[in-house]
């Protein structure tokens, strides 16, 4: 009995590094973001791209304020969301192509994230923040860290009118965890595919490091 006592630790430490990733805990932290923090500007939103924010590098995006009562969708936290539009080119992820789109990758000192939620809507690329809201269909997909590509979520927006739209929520399935990256990109739209922008807003994740 003494015997085996003594060697418990030494059992249990030897398990806990074959199986580091279910003993060992990472430190987590969660996030909101909303980007109501951000600087930009109503005129020219090109030249404020929200780049890292809260452990995530964020690309293909700008900082919105959105024009007052003359906006093609509206954040769902106010002032401010930020917006993915006129597409440089092509994502092509498997068969789906992606137009204008969104890039989340994880930034510096953070291991992997798990993305849970976050607003999104579709307007017409006017150059401004002024413009039209618009039916469509995004796609999300991504790599997890261990290079796996996860399953696509498609999410579609159907808009009751063409301006001061709200943002519609969406939530993401257990599979969207322990990712090192997460594409977000118009795959339809109406009228123009290729000159729909993405809004997005409050997207919630949790970090690991």
């Amino acid at each position: 009995m003494h015997a085996f006592m003594k060697l418990a630790p030494l059992i249990l430490a030897a398990f806990a590094a074959a199986l580091p990733g279910q003993l060992q805990k990472r430190g987590s932290t969660q996030y909101d973001d909303n980007f109501d923090d951000l600087q930009t500007s109503v005129v020219t939103p090109q030249l404020f791209p929200v780049g890292l924010y809260h452990g995530i590098q964020y690309g293909g995006v700008v900082v919105l304020r959105p024009i007052e009562g003359a906006a093609s969708v509206v954040p769902h936290s106010k002032p401010q969301q930020i917006g993915a539009a006129g597409p440089i080119d092509l994502l092509q992820l498997g068969t789906i192509t992606l137009n204008t789109y969104a890039q989340l990758v994880r930034g510096p000192g953070v291991k992997s994230f798990d993305l849970q939620s976050f607003y999104f809507g579709l307007g017409t690329d006017t150059g401004s923040t002024a413009g039209l809201a618009q039916g469509g269909t995004i796609a999300v997909t991504g790599f997890d860290v261990s290079g796996n590509q996860i399953p696509t979520v498609s999410l579609s927006y159907a808009p009751e009118g063409s301006l001061n739209q709200p943002l519609k929520f969406a939530t993401f399935p257990d599979s969207y965890k322990n990712l090192a990256n997460v594409s977000i990109g118009v795959a339809t739209s109406e009228p123009i595919t290729e000159r729909t922008y993405i809004a997005l807003d409050n997207v919630k994740h949790v970090n690991y490091s």
